[in-house]
């Protein structure tokens, strides 16, 4: 999707404490240095959506009652099974209730959706001005080990808020785009049964589990090749789409891993150097379920690492199997920076 008239009013964001990994857990340290996570506690998922929310509007000095989208992202659990967290969210913001206001469940790979379909709304009606997009989660649960659930990184707690303006913001979104790799829909589910759900009978999250299973059939095999050509796909749309050439690239964002998986699976690919991507900012967070890319340039932004007409590549890749990109030019250092 080209895009040419959405900006970035604000980012909020939510960061709980770093914990350092428990001695024992997790087995050894990674070599590229991953040692904790943000670990929120008991707080829940949709009051760190609210807060990063608050943060991102009084930042983009905007109103909540104006608002004419939210969408709330999640991965893992929000709060009471069958209530639904985003409508928390908008009564705690104040939001104008004929707001639209829907969860998004795309993994790990659901800001770029919701990017696309806040865009799409916004463009539906000349009379819509902004969308909010939040995301948060607690990975405190007897149901996951946030130390070895996710093979090359840790899970990380958070509450991330962006907010999508057609007025002019500190950074203008130029493309977006996702693409889907059905073929591959088992690597995140092994050889579970889809019924009943692993929550409802105690069973615990463990991808490496499901990965590891799903090495085992003849599908596999395919794994290199089919992400690959999807990646590079959807790389070269969203910078055709953006008018941007690699070179032009300040910073490649992506999930909070492991050093040398970001080395090897991305930035070497892209013939690009690790002094290129924004690792070192996201590498004491953690894999924050779906804020990891947002959350990155919001620290990057405060460490003033972002200046006028810098241009960051993002990537993301969700359960499914998904793979999101966008292309985010600044337009100028914001105030709260």
């Amino acid at each position: 999707m080209r895009i040419d008239d959405v900006y970035i009013g604000g980012i909020g964001a939510f960061l709980p404490p770093f914990a350092e990994r428990p001695a024992g857990e997790g087995g050894s340290p990674l070599p590229d240095g991953l040692t904790g996570a943000l670990v929120a506690g008991e707080l829940p998922p949709p009051e760190m959506a609210v807060r990063a929310a608050r943060q991102a509007f009084e930042r983009a000095g905007a109103d909540p009652s104006t608002l004419d989208l939210l969408f709330h992202v999640s991965v893992f659990h929000q709060g009471p099974d069958g209530w639904l967290p985003q409508s928390y969210i908008q009564r705690e913001l104040g939001l104008d209730p004929h707001a639209m206001a829907v969860e998004l469940r795309q993994g790990c790979n659901g800001m770029f959706t919701g990017l696309e379909l806040a865009i799409s709304h916004l463009r539906a009606d000349a009379a819509r001005g902004s969308a909010l997009l939040t995301a948060a989660e607690n990975f405190n649960s007897a149901l996951v080990d946030r130390w070895t659930a996710h093979p090359g990184s840790y899970l990380g707690d958070s509450g991330s808020a962006v907010l999508l303006t057609r007025r002019p913001g500190f950074a203008r979104l130029r493309s977006v785009a996702t693409v889907s790799v059905p073929e591959l829909e088992q690597l995140h589910r092994g050889d579970e049964a889809l019924f009943p759900p692993g929550a409802t009978v105690g069973r615990p999250l463990d991808f490496g589990r499901r990965a590891g299973q799903f090495r085992a059939t003849a599908e596999a095999a395919n794994v290199p090749a089919l992400l690959g050509k999807a990646r590079d796909e959807l790389l070269a749309r969203v910078l055709d789409e953006s008018g941007t050439e690699l070179t032009d690239v300040t910073r490649v964002v992506s999930v909070n891993t492991a050093r040398a998986h970001a080395k090897e699976r991305l930035m070497d690919p892209l013939g690009l150097p690790m002094s290129r991507s924004a690792w070192e900012f996201g590498s004491r967070m953690g894999h924050l379920g779906a804020g990891d890319q947002f959350l990155t340039l919001e620290r990057m932004a405060v460490a003033g690492a972002l200046g006028a007409g810098d241009r960051v590549l993002m990537i993301g890749v969700g359960p499914g199997l998904s793979i999101g990109a966008a292309v985010v030019e600044i337009v100028h250092s914001p105030d709260w920076a």
